[in-house]
């Protein structure tokens, strides 16, 4: 009977400890400035505003936009919508987002012919990391 008790105990201690961990892993503070440090910063307001920078050369093309982000389902998702111009004006980026550390992310987003497929896993080919500055 004590063996019984002490391996549920410990299953059960296993079980919250790994969700707790999981959860964890999955929501991270995201407002702040990243830098994909290849000519990309996004800079994430706690209102779910947010501005896009692309340098091309010594310029930027900055974008103003909304953000979406969600950390409660298993995939952590993060959506940019609102776009006023270039490309994706009108549309929404819907991608997904793997944390590494507190500073560090990689984001994914189909950028192909339809960026309103959210990625099921992440691909190394679309997928990059940004870096807390």
């Amino acid at each position: 009977m004590n063996q019984l008790f002490t391996r549920l105990a410990y299953a059960s201690g296993l079980a919250t400890l790994l969700f707790s961990c999981n959860t964890a892993d999955n929501c991270r503070e995201l407002t702040g400035r990243w830098s994909n440090r290849e000519g990309q910063v996004l800079v994430f307001e706690p209102d779910g505003k947010a501005t896009w920078l692309i340098k091309f050369g010594s310029q930027y093309d900055t974008f103003a936009i909304k953000y979406q982000y969600d950390c409660s389902q298993k995939t952590t998702t993060l959506d940019l919508s609102e776009f006023q111009t270039g490309p994706l004006a009108g549309k929404t980026l819907y991608g997904i987002v793997e944390w590494s550390s507190d500073s560090v992310f990689r984001f994914d987003a189909e950028p192909g012919a339809n960026p309103d497929v959210r990625p099921v896993q992440f691909n190394t080919e679309h997928s990059e990391r940004y870096y807390k500055e």
